[in-house]
């Protein structure tokens, strides 16, 4: 291979000089050498001094492919005699970051396909240790990312929760509700993430003050959370959350009845999802339940389009015709939709924001698959600030 185009291709110029390029064909290895200027003087790594060189040894990083070749650069790397701060190891080239196996350009690389693959598959793509790969990754999240974050135009926040893998621990995750952006995560789901939230904006240029309200589910520690650290900010309670509460009593109701009654074996589905979401044949058996009032889930069912309506009406006629649902669905007397009420005028003045500011699901949704698609990323992550870092990555791509 001609050294002047291959030194072309990779940049190299003064003090930096392209000397040797050994091939491996068998083992299909490229090693490209490239050494210094005799003479060379470069800056001290502590107070920026132009210093002569005292030895040397070389540096292999991994570089991009050549030819279907694995590609390794040997860099040379100087320690310079400082008379003022001693012996010191200079990091000077231009193709690695310090401390890095990886060439820049083959950290780009695999931080590209980690939008499309999980580590677990870049590991066994790139032919690298996927620990490796990892700590690439994080340093990218961390510098790029999270350590770049401005929140001073934070005001309103949504607040969620997911488990690292079934029955795992959880990490909370704290997203801008106006960008959808990933703007914290945090191991746990006690109240004292809000405090730990309360300090990341601080550093990150935000004002805990500034935030106006947080959307969330109904969990007591993060209101308790949210009443310590942000006295000031409205909690809404996001629609998707309370709804959810709403259909697991409706179907409790129906697995009381399922009992008695055989044909609400295997309708679950019918009572639970969006009426336009539903099949044909869906849509007809539930026409054919609402025929017969007398079933308690058919009863049950009814209450949830009243409760869909609340979000439709003026703000003056929302807190009588909340008043008028809660006794109705009281005077059917059953002990799930009993639950759902106390929990509703637990957690009212919530309700009564999510209603009156119009906010929906939409960013809770998102994010759903945003943590969906992190566990599929991070398949075979070794700790939990992996899994961490890959939230902040997907969240903020």
């Amino acid at each position: 291979m001609e050294l002047n185009g291959l030194s072309d291709l990779l940049g190299i110029s003064n003090p930096w000089v392209l000397m040797d390029i050994k091939t491996q064909p068998k083992n299909k290895v490229i090693d490209v050498f490239i050494d210094f200027e005799r003479g060379s003087k470069f800056p001290c790594s502590v107070c920026g001094k132009q210093t002569a060189v005292y030895d040397s040894s070389y540096k292999r990083i991994r570089y991009l492919d050549l030819f279907d070749y694995r590609c390794y650069l040997n860099i040379k790397t100087p320690r310079l005699d400082c008379n003022k701060d001693g012996v010191k190891v200079a990091h000077v080239d231009k193709w690695s970051r310090k401390s890095s196996h990886y060439s820049l350009k083959f950290e780009a690389l695999s931080i590209r396909l980690c939008k499309e693959m999980s580590m677990k598959a870049v590991s066994v793509e790139l032919g690298e240790p996927d620990n490796n790969l990892w700590r690439v990754f994080n340093y990218y999240v961390n510098i790029k990312i999270k350590n770049s974050l401005d929140l001073q135009s934070v005001k309103r926040v949504c607040v969620d929760e997911t488990a690292t893998k079934r029955g795992h621990n959880y990490v909370s995750i704290f997203t801008d509700y106006d960008t959808g952006t990933v703007i914290y995560v945090v191991e746990g789901r006690k109240k004292e993430v809000f405090s730990m939230f309360y300090g990341w904006l601080w550093d990150h240029g935000g004002h805990p003050g500034e935030i106006e309200l947080f959307s969330m589910d109904m969990s007591k520690s993060y209101q308790a959370g949210k009443r310590e650290y942000f006295a000031s900010a409205q909690v809404v309670f996001d629609r998707f959350h309370i709804k959810k509460g709403l259909n697991e009593a409706i179907n409790t109701v129906r697995k009381n009845e399922v009992q008695t009654v055989d044909e609400l074996k295997k309708t679950k589905y019918i009572w639970l999802k969006n009426e336009k979401n539903l099949t044909e044949n869906q849509k007809n058996t539930l026409e054919e339940f609402l025929v017969d009032c007398s079933l308690d889930t058919v009863k049950a069912f009814q209450l949830k389009s009243g409760f869909d309506h609340l979000w439709k009406v003026q703000s003056l006629a929302i807190e009588p015709l909340m008043e008028s649902w809660i006794e109705k669905a009281l005077r059917l007397n059953l002990k799930p939709i009993n639950r759902f009420v106390k929990s509703v005028k637990n957690n009212m003045n919530g309700i009564m924001n999510a209603i009156k500011t119009g906010i929906t699901n939409a960013v809770s949704e998102g994010l759903n698959s945003v943590m969906q698609l992190a566990r599929s990323r991070a398949r075979g992550f070794r700790n939990i600030d992996n899994f961490c870092n890959m939230i902040y990555f997907l969240g903020n791509h």
